[in-house]
C-alpha cells in the first residue's frame, strides 16, 4: 500500500493506527495491562495518554461511521495521526530524565509549541 499526498489517506491512517494499538498492546504484554494503566495515567502522562487513546478511538470510527463533513475524511485521519504520534513521542519522552524540559527549551527556536506541555516541570525517572 502506498500513500502519496492526493491518495487515499484512509488505508495509510488505519495501518498507523492498528500498528499503534499492536505496540501498545505489546507493551501490556511486557509489563501486564494494570502496571500499563498505571503507568499511562501517572499525572506526568496523564494527558499525553489520554490525547493518544482518544485520536486512536476518533480515527477508527471517523474512518468506519460514514458520516458527512466539510472536511474531507483523509485530512481528519492525518489530523488524528499526527496527534496520535505527538501524544505518544511525550509520553516516551516523559520516561528519560529532563527530556520534556530539553524539547521545551528548544522548541521556540523553532518556532513551534507542543500541545501537552505545562507550566510545571514534568519530568520522572519511571
Amino acid at each position: 500500500m502506498h500513500f502519496h499526498p492526493g491518495g487515499r489517506a484512509v488505508p495509510f491512517v488505519l495501518n498507523a493506527t492498528v500498528g499503534n494499538m499492536i505496540a501498545l498492546g505489546g507493551s501490556c504484554f511486557f509489563t501486564g495491562p494494570k502496571s500499563q494503566l498505571n503507568n499511562m495515567f501517572q499525572e506526568t502522562r496523564r494527558i499525553a495518554s489520554i490525547a493518544y487513546l482518544i485520536s486512536m478511538v476518533f480515527t477508527l470510527v471517523i474512518a468506519f461511521v460514514p458520516m458527512p463533513s466539510i472536511i474531507p475524511k483523509g485530512l481528519i485521519l492525518l489530523i488524528l495521526l499526527l496527534i496520535q504520534y505527538v501524544a505518544i513521542a511525550w509520553y516516551c519522552l516523559s520516561y528519560i530524565p529532563y527530556a520534556r524540559d530539553i524539547v521545551r527549551a528548544y522548541l521556540p527556536k523553532l518556532n513551534l509549541s507542543l500541545p501537552f506541555s505545562s507550566s510545571s516541570s514534568s519530568t520522572t525517572t519511571g
